[in-house]
């Protein structure tokens, strides 16, 4: 049987490809569980980027029907769904999603979790939940508000209406929109930036940004001022090199 989730791990870069390309790339148990497996095998020590993909001609149609219709995912199982997304969100090091074709629902919860998310001019986001009378329970309701506003995001899931990679991208959702034959060499170039420069610092970055999230602007300065981990041990070595050039 074909693994559902590939994981390679490649000068610091950890690609996570979703493999169901024939359904694709509908979320099921097996995924999450096989999911949950490779995040156990990324460390900070080896891995400095992750970069999320999938085979075939969409990124994620979302979660699998078939299995809520079936019974065979109860409130249990949505629980230990959440808890995965929830890791991958929250992984020290940044994650990257490189989105084409399909990205809905579930899908969408999934490409949440990535800190930043690079589109491709085929690529189609929607919320659908209420299009099926389902209430999102992955997170959808607390990442897309904060990351796109209130109101664009409220626009999003009351109507389940589908937005291009460049509406995406405008409305901030997506960073960036590129074209589909470039999707895979502009995800694996910035991946290379992120990976060029010092994972401590951006690991320590990630950390800042996540802690303080809920706080004032004022109250987030105080709090960068006294816990940001500040200079690093390459800082020497880095400004070395560029003294050399």
């Amino acid at each position: 049987m074909a693994e559902l989730v590939l994981r390679k791990i490649e000068a610091g870069l950890c690609t996570l490809t979703l493999n169901r390309p024939e359904k694709l790339n509908a979320l099921s148990v097996a995924t999450f569980r096989e999911l949950a497996a490779h995040l156990d095998a990324i460390t900070p020590e080896d891995v400095g980027c992750v970069l999320l993909n999938a085979m075939g001609r969409s990124f994620c149609a979302g979660h699998d029907l078939d299995g809520i219709a079936g019974g065979s995912e109860g409130r249990d199982v949505g629980h230990y769904e959440t808890r995965v997304i929830e890791r991958l969100a929250t992984l020290p090091m940044p994650v990257v999603a490189a989105v084409r074709g399909h990205c809905l629902t579930g899908g969408l919860e999934f490409a949440l979790a990535a800190d930043v998310i690079i589109a491709s001019d085929t690529a189609k986001f929607a919320d659908t939940h209420a299009k099926w009378d389902l209430v999102p329970i992955w997170g959808l309701s607390q990442r897309l508000p904060r990351r796109v506003g209130i109101a664009k995001a409220q626009e999003m899931m009351f109507a389940s209406r589908t937005y291009s990679g460049a509406e995406a991208a405008a409305m901030g959702l997506a960073n960036m929109c590129v074209p589909d034959a470039d999707l895979d060499a502009e995800a694996a170039r910035y991946c290379g930036d992120v990976l060029a420069n010092s994972w401590r610092a951006v690991r320590a970055m990630k950390t800042l940004i996540a802690d303080t999230d809920t706080m004032t602007l004022r109250a987030g300065i105080a709090w960068e001022l006294h816990h940001s981990e500040g200079r690093g041990p390459e800082m020497e070595e880095r400004l070395a090199r560029i003294r050399k050039k």
